[in-house]
């Protein structure tokens, strides 16, 4: 199954699902043909009522192969990065809180890029890698093309005290904050997954 977020609205492909589970504003979709997808697409981005789109096939990564080939592919990496008093660490991007991350530059490796974005838009400069958390994907528009922005995020932890927002990348703020305290930061739908990830894993004894 990949789930691919448009804004607020998301995209799930997958092999089996469930039609009990169907909710109001969602289209389901049995993959038929390659060009459908192109359709399904703009269907889904230019409508008013639909939120949610899913697509049925039986060999799920020849749909994923079929839906990647309508875009543009990059990637990103990115941190949830903790500190010693277990705090979370949040940045204020452009109107809306996010996580630190960015895209992977040529050559270089998820893991570098991932704490080299973290430690550029937070001003850290003791930022140190623990585990692969999770990937998410989301589409977007950049000069006239579609765009898929695939990220991977790390468990990270920094001892830094000082936080310096990088301001020339639309960061005005930059926090550390209780885990707990999740909902009162609402962000994009594909860094409220992250949000609902870390919740699950620190909710655990």
């Amino acid at each position: 199954m990949y789930k691919v977020f448009f804004n607020d609205k998301s995209i799930l492909l997958t092999d089996s699902y469930d039609l009990g589970q169907l909710q109001e504003h969602t289209l389901y979709v049995q993959y038929d043909d390659f060009e459908e997808i192109h359709y399904l697409i703009d269907l889904l981005e230019n409508s008013k009522k639909i939120e949610q789109l899913v697509i049925q096939y039986a060999d799920i990564e020849v749909l994923w192969a079929d839906f990647r080939a309508h875009y543009l592919e990059l990637d990103a990496g990115g941190g949830v990065v903790t500190n010693g008093d277990k705090k979370l660490l949040l940045i204020h991007r452009n109107g809306k809180w996010d996580l630190p991350k960015g895209k992977i530059e040529d050559g270089e490796s998820v893991e570098d890029g991932a704490i080299r974005e973290v430690k550029e838009e937070c001003g850290l400069t003791d930022v140190k890698l623990d585990a692969h958390l999770l990937d998410t994907y989301h589409t977007y528009y950049q000069n006239g093309y579609r765009m898929l922005k695939r990220t991977y995020w790390f468990k990270m932890s920094s001892a830094d005290k000082l936080l310096t927002p990088q301001a020339d990348e639309g960061i005005d703020k930059a926090l550390w904050i209780e885990t707990h305290d999740l909902s009162d930061y609402p962000s994009y739908a594909s860094i409220e997954l992250v949000y609902s990830y870390i919740n699950q894993t620190t909710s655990q004894p």
